[in-house]
């Protein structure tokens, strides 16, 4: 028993890849997800316009919520209410402003103001609904603290009017005695007293009672019900494609090593990219076909709109499923068995699930913890799917993601060829 278990720890320490699964991955997954696992948007970006978008934005700096919460990134009077779904669909700020409902400074910010959010956001749509909530809140306290101030003010003058005019009471009695007395001696008549000015009541500010209902304050565009599965779905599509692709394709690959007939490929008169190629091919089409039907099941089952383009959506996942494809070559090439290549597969995939946005905003992420998710191919694809199926999005304002994919599929496919030409030469995975 004790002979077996020191034999154990052995094999262990001779297996670096395992031993550091079991020591470094559990330390580095915490500190990494940790920080990722964040639901809070600290700021809310905005851009105002509007004719009167100048004004306004200069206002908003008086409002604690405005400063603490919101980011005004631009604004531009010259554009109009008709450009603000084209602002948030190229996703040039989270929410846009729009002020040209009055020329009135005296009016209620609820009443001076539309708003507009970007609902592909789930999470910063959810957000700026309730940072604009609380602006109104604010305003209506502060113009509520305005009109106490006045009613104090009128309450103190009021004091001060009753004061006089008991004075002047007194006084008057005095007058009316002093006059029937000049009245019976036949002296001179009395000065009739001055009365005291008239009270003057203040100018209370016009206070109608806002409605702090976010669904009247605020106009949720692309997910006007801020349904979860709308947000989700697209992101969903990439994970599954991710998933099957990476694991089905490492692991099938690796069966060629494990069986004994890598050899017989590398004696083949084929280069190495033609062999991957060859290999690929059907777990090409057939991810293909999943994601044709995860998309349509998608849309069917819960309701999720495609109000793009489907040509623009397909190439996006054909890019993707090289990114992909080539990455589940890499994993068998450096993989001994299929324990490992179903290790490092889940390992891919892990990361993609938490860092990619697909469940916490990359905006609310550490720059460090950021900086992975930019690295990941689930990222990109999940902008691209929710800009096309929501958003109705454009190659003009998605083609960064996509030539962002297309330098990953590269990348993938040119490291996999590499590594499957090492293999091939030297019989195996080092």
């Amino acid at each position: 028993m004790r002979a077996l278990i020191v034999k154990e720890f052995r094999e262990l320490a001779r297996d670096r890849r395992t031993l550091a699964m079991l020591v470094v991955l559990p330390v580095l997954l915490l500190v990494i997800f940790g920080y990722a696992a964040n639901f809070s948007v600290d700021r809310v970006s905005v851009i105002v316009v509007g004719s009167e978008a100048e004004a306004l934005g200069d206002e908003l700096g008086s409002y604690d919520v405005a400063v603490d919460d919101l980011e005004i990134v631009r604004i531009d009077p010259a554009i109009g209410a008709s450009d603000a779904e084209l602002l948030l669909r190229d996703q040039e700020a989270d929410a846009v402003i729009v002020a040209d409902r009055t020329t009135d400074a005296d009016a209620l910010l609820s009443d001076r103001m539309r708003v507009y959010v970007d609902g592909s956001g789930l999470f910063t749509a959810q957000a700026a609904q309730a940072v604009f909530v609380q602006l109104a809140a604010e305003d209506a306290q502060n113009r509520i603290a305005d009109a106490q101030a006045s009613v104090d003010g009128a309450l103190a003058d009021a004091e001060q009017a009753e004061a006089e005019l008991k004075a002047f009471g007194e006084e008057l009695a005095e007058f009316q005695t002093a006059f029937q007395q000049a009245l019976a001696t036949g002296g001179p008549m009395p000065a009739a007293p001055t009365p005291p000015t008239g009270l003057s009541m203040p100018d209370l500010p016009e206070i109608s009672a806002p409605s702090l209902d976010p669904d009247e304050l605020v106009t949720v565009l692309f997910n006007p019900d801020l349904k979860t599965s709308w947000v989700m779905v697209p992101g969903l599509i990439g994970l599954i494609l991710l998933f099957i692709g990476a694991l089905i394709t490492s692991i099938g690959l690796v069966r060629e090593r494990e069986t004994g007939t890598l050899e017989q490929l590398a004696v083949m008169p084929l280069r190495p990219s033609a062999i991957i190629v060859g290999k690929i091919t059907p777990y090409f089409l057939l991810a293909l076909i999943d994601m044709a039907v995860v998309t349509a099941l998608g849309v069917w089952l819960f309701g999720v709109p495609f109000v793009g383009s489907l040509w623009l959506f397909s190439i996006a996942a054909v890019v993707f499923l090289f990114v992909v494809l080539g990455i589940g070559v890499l994993i068998s090439s450096v993989s001994q068995n299929t324990g490992q290549a179903i290790q490092m597969a889940i390992l891919f995939v892990v990361p993609q699930v938490l860092l990619s946005g697909l469940i916490f905003p990359l905006d609310s992420m550490p720059l460090g913890v950021r900086w992975i998710g930019y690295v990941l191919p689930l990222t990109w694809f999940r902008e691209i799917a929710q800009g096309v199926m929501l958003r109705d999005a454009g190659l003009d304002s998605l083609w960064l993601p996509l030539a962002i994919l297309t330098l990953m599929a590269v990348v993938a496919f040119g490291a996999a060829t590499a590594r499957m030409r090492f293999s091939l030469t030297h019989g195996g995975a080092r």
